[in-house]
């Protein structure tokens, strides 16, 4: 299994703390600036996972359908309930508004200008104001909703997107999750 992405990504890293987990063997190979997954890959994002069955390279373009595979492939059941999944889908939520925040920024457009980057600034205050209310895990194992919650949290802390001051359960949970032997072993580094 090849899994490419960069090492910042908080859906990457979520799929590279599942493989780790999982046992399962893979090669993690770092698209920096995007040129293998705009050459590699139909929608042209990361992650994207390219792995072998019945003899064939199959590909997988999403990093919820890579996690699927990987837990599905370690014996474990992904998103067990229906809560799980919309906390997990409303994390996606918000690293979705935080990457279009950011990659907007980078081209000059600001929240204050953009009525639709307000809306997204707003979007991720409202959940993770809903996410401090939630009761976490003190230990792992942790489920993926936490993981990828942990992984979001990880991307605001190493970009310096925003504060996590106004939410202590998160920045506990953080502080919990950075000592987590796969946690550590795929923090954010500059490519």
């Amino acid at each position: 299994m090849k899994l490419y992405g960069n090492s910042p990504s908080p859906f990457v890293r979520h799929c590279r703390i599942a493989l780790l987990e999982s046992g399962l063997d893979f090669e993690f190979i770092h698209d920096i600036d995007y040129q293998m997954s705009k050459k590699l890959s139909p929608t042209q994002k990361i992650p994207f996972l390219e792995y072998g069955e019945a003899g064939a390279t199959k590909m997988l373009t999403d990093s919820t359908s890579i996690l699927r595979y990987v837990r599905e492939q370690a014996g474990q059941i992904f998103m067990p309930s229906v809560q799980e999944l919309n906390d997990y889908c409303a994390v996606n939520t918000l690293i979705d508004a935080q990457v279009n925040l950011f990659l907007l920024k980078k081209e000059g457009f600001s929240s204050e200008s953009v009525n639709y980057l307000q809306r997204q600034q707003n979007r991720i205050q409202t959940g993770l104001q809903e996410f401090e209310g939630h009761a976490f895990p003190e230990h792992a194992p942790w489920n993926d909703v936490v993981l990828r919650l942990g992984c979001f949290l990880g991307w605001i802390e190493f970009r310096k997107h925003l504060s996590l001051e106004p939410f202590p359960q998160l920045r506990a949970l953080h502080e919990r999750l950075k000592d987590y032997e796969p946690f550590k072993a795929t923090m954010p580094v500059d490519s």
